[in-house]
């Protein structure tokens, strides 16, 4: 398959990417190496239950995104969850019926109504310089000795260190200026408790309970309450520190000392079931400061974004994904 742009990630900012790209009438398909698309926009079943397990919630500040968000309200995809959890400050947090996967599912059904391939379970190993049938030089994107498609340009947006694996990978460098600030990003490491229960659980309206890194679990989310699940489950997110900390122990141990921890947020309650998921970029430490960067231009760009690029979160990959897509217009 040849195409104009390659992207390779299918969380928010990739999604965003095809988006700007497709509407300006280039065709664009996007390669991942998950199950699914959305990235930390991950919702799973634990039992009978349903939990959000990466991102909780987003919220709205440029314009850009609130036109999106907006469209996605009208479609039923996306809600207001609150103005805060522990008192209202007059911004909405905004989360998705069914969990935070929708919105994600959403952008990618819509992409593919515009002829847009999106692979998934497919690793891009490396990418290389390919002479093509019209005798061009392009991009070949490859999978160990596959070759997965071409395409004049790349976006990749997974995370910093993974992408400069593939780089090295490839052969291809950075400039020693850009390479060293890469190089200096680093993530942080987050442990996720995913509790089903038998019961309601002790958390308060609006179902959440958002922490400071002193206390061992920084987000506390009623699942039922947010609307994602019809049986009980609540899902923890412990804090950097000890996350860092627990992240090479054994998982028994893990789970056994953070229901400890969390015990005293379920009530009369008792657990049903309970998975542990490891988050190792979960965010950046320090961002990059532009939105995206250009990694090499010849023969064609390679763009890497994320959300280490010009803010974190889902907003800011968001965003990210849309200066890597235009970049790539201005350079036609």
């Amino acid at each position: 398959m040849s195409t104009d742009v390659a992207i390779i990630g299918a969380g928010i900012a990739g999604l965003s990417a095809a988006r700007t790209l497709r509407r300006a009438g280039l065709s664009v398909a996007i390669v991942d190496k998950g199950r699914g698309v959305g990235g930390r926009l991950a919702t799973r079943r634990i039992g009978d239950a349903r939990l959000d397990h990466g991102a909780q919630f987003f919220t709205v500040r440029g314009e850009d995104f609130a036109t999106l968000v907006n469209e996605a309200i009208e479609a039923d995809v996306v809600e207001v969850w609150c103005h805060g959890f522990s008192s209202e400050d007059g911004y909405p947090r905004y989360s998705c019926p069914g969990g935070m996967t929708g919105l994600a599912k959403w952008l990618a059904a819509d992409l593919a109504s515009q002829d847009v391939e999106i692979t998934l379970e497919r690793r891009v190993e490396s990418i290389a310089a390919h002479v093509d049938q019209r005798d061009e030089t392009v991009w070949a994107l490859r999978d160990n000795d596959d070759t997965l498609l071409t395409a004049r340009h790349v976006i990749v947006t997974a995370p910093v260190p993974q992408a400069l694996d593939l780089f090295d990978a490839s052969h291809i460098a950075p400039s020693p200026t850009v390479l060293e600030a890469l190089r200096a990003i680093s993530y942080h490491r987050v442990l996720g408790l995913l509790v089903a229960l038998d019961g309601p659980p002790a958390i308060p309206e609006p179902g959440a309970v958002q922490s400071g890194n002193d206390a061992p679990f920084t987000f506390i989310a009623d699942n039922v309450t947010k609307g994602i699940s019809q049986n009980p489950a609540v899902t923890f997110h412990a804090n950097h520190a000890l996350s860092a900390a627990r992240w090479d122990d054994p998982q028994d141990e893990v789970i056994e000392d953070f229901l400890t921890l969390a015990q005293p947020w379920f009530g009369n309650a008792q657990v049903t079931h309970v998975e542990l998921k490891k988050w190792l970029y979960a965010g950046p430490v320090t961002p990059y400061p532009d939105r995206s960067v250009t990694i090499v231009s010849d023969p064609g760009l390679i763009v890497l974004g994320g959300d280490a690029f010009g803010g974190p979160k889902v907003e800011g990959a968001f965003n990210s994904g849309t200066a890597c897509a235009k970049e790539i217009l201005a350079d036609r």
